[in-house]
């Protein structure tokens, strides 16, 4: 454009329009830089107010303590923790916003370029970022959050020149000092939202409620629906209240029953007669974490039209492997009855007193049969459910079932111990094998055990744990009074 058979004049007017154009180009527009100064105002503005809100929350989180001292003294650790970590961050995000206000030209386009895109600065706080959002992470383990943590270090998806930018270009290159202190805000406010969202889910572990009873009626509690012509029928009838704001798990017989309107009701059907008695558990879920537990018993008897009675001592089961003691009640004495099995491998031996039997089994069988006779009456058939015993639970020394734990915590334990949970029968299961499986630092390590102790190689694994690492024992392979063997669930344990 300036070259040619063109006048000294003409040449100097295309010059001149050359060096106007790169100009315009280099120069930022005043809409623009106003756009960013109110997104930056507005991101300002949101900075304190998380920041007061937050503050409320730990004054609220505090106040809790004289309800529990215990659990809002574990929390406020945590919070001390978040707020560090947060403060850290953010200090380090405004040192690099000072430095950008050292250019008093809001357009400045070699500002943020020399010291985030050029500079170590931009790799630095991307660094800072990530670790600030593991460490969070780690910190909340127990608690975890229920989204996602917003600070996010992907680059933005921007092409130059048909290339993509990496984080910092695509940043921070060649973008007004304005822009720069925008996109620098915008993390902070990354960063506060994660302490907001820290501190309300640790809030909420110590919130008490207050529990309103907003259900009544009556209770009614018979000694006996069964009387006979001259006795006595004897009721107590009381007020049931109780919240529908609070849902307890309930569980009979070790089986969980359904819960409705705060009431569970429980069916069985009356298979055989004789008396019973079932477990019964209640928990009830605490505010703070974990459960209130209330255990007690079913009662009932089942009888039959006339001749002969099979009471199941202990369950309306016969379960392999152990002794399952019965009582037989036929109403002309134990020395004129006679008790023949059928089904199920079982076996019936006579146990210690009249009319008591202990009753062993080999094969499963949901229609075995008890066939009661007796001397000059007819014969009466008693339905049984022949049961394996249930898997067992593993823990570790019998009371560690997994979570976090100090590596000398777990070294003192005896070995892993198969746990039968509400379960009426004395049944032992002997731990045969199982693997651990140690993860530190993105590397893996595995070793066997024979028998539920430790390995020394074990021990090794243990006593190399650090924080975050993490511990598994699996494959567990158990054999219990039945014979058969068995392979449980696993254990994982956090190292603290």
């Amino acid at each position: 454009m300036a070259g040619g058979k063109l006048s000294p004049r003409q040449k100097m007017i295309n010059m001149m329009y050359l060096v106007l154009t790169a100009l315009l180009a280099m120069n930022v527009s005043a809409e623009i830089l106003n756009a960013f100064k109110t997104v930056n105002g507005s991101i300002t503005n949101s900075n304190g107010m998380i920041d007061l809100k937050n503050e409320k929350v730990v004054k609220g989180l505090q106040n809790e303590a004289k309800n529990q001292p215990e659990k809002v003294a574990e929390l406020m650790k945590l919070v001390d923790q978040v707020k560090a970590k947060s403060a850290e961050t953010t200090s380090y995000i405004e040192g690099l916003e000072k430095q950008l206000n050292k250019a008093e030209n809001d357009a400045d386009l070699e500002v943020g370029t020399h010291l985030l895109a050029e500079g170590k600065d931009g790799d630095l706080l991307k660094t800072k970022l990530e670790a600030y959002k593991n460490d969070i992470t780690g910190i909340m383990t127990k608690f975890p959050l229920p989204s996602a943590i917003p600070v996010d270090v992907t680059p933005p998806k921007t092409e130059e020149s048909g290339q993509k930018l990496g984080w910092k270009e695509a940043y921070f290159h060649m973008v007004p000092k304005v822009a720069a202190l925008t996109i620098l805000n915008k993390f902070k406010n990354d960063v506060k939202t994660t302490e907001a969202m820290c501190l309300d889910r640790l809030a909420k572990e110590a919130v008490s409620v207050e529990v309103t009873l907003d259900k009544f009626e009556p209770l009614v509690s018979a000694k006996s629906s069964y009387v006979l012509v001259g006795d006595k029928y004897e009721a107590t009838i009381g007020l049931g209240a109780y919240s529908t704001a609070i849902v307890p798990e309930v569980y009979v017989g070790g089986s969980r029953v359904e819960v409705k309107d705060g009431k569970a009701t429980y069916t069985v059907n009356a298979s055989s007669a004789g008396s019973f008695t079932v477990p019964t558990l209640v928990k009830i879920p605490k505010r703070s974490g974990g459960f209130e537990e209330a255990k007690g018993e079913l009662k009932y008897e089942v009888g039959v039209p006339a001749g002969a009675a099979v009471m199941l001592d202990k369950m309306n089961v016969v379960y392999i492997g152990v002794d399952n003691p019965i009582t037989v009640s036929s109403g002309s004495g134990a020395e004129k009855t006679s008790v023949t099995p059928s089904g199920g491998g079982m076996s019936v031996a006579k146990g210690a007193g009249p009319g008591k039997y202990i009753v062993k089994a080999t094969t499963p069988d949901l229609k075995a049969n008890l066939k009661v006779a007796v001397t000059g009456g007819k014969a009466t058939d008693f339905p049984i459910r022949v049961k394996r015993i249930p898997d067992p639970v593993p823990t570790l020394g019998g009371k560690l079932r997994g979570g976090n734990a100090q590596p000398g915590t777990l070294k003192a334990q005896t070995g892993i111990v198969p746990v039968l949970d509400n379960f009426d029968f004395e049944a032992r299961f002997n731990v045969e094998s199982y693997d651990m499986v140690f993860a530190s630092k993105g590397e893996i390590f595995r070793a066997t055990a024979s028998g539920p102790l430790f390995s020394p190689q074990m021990l090794t694994f243990i006593s190399r744990a650090k924080p975050k690492d993490v511990i598994y024992l699996e494959e567990i392979k158990v054999r219990g009074p039945d014979g058969t063997p068995r392979k449980i669930g696993q254990i994982v344990f956090t190292v603290q």
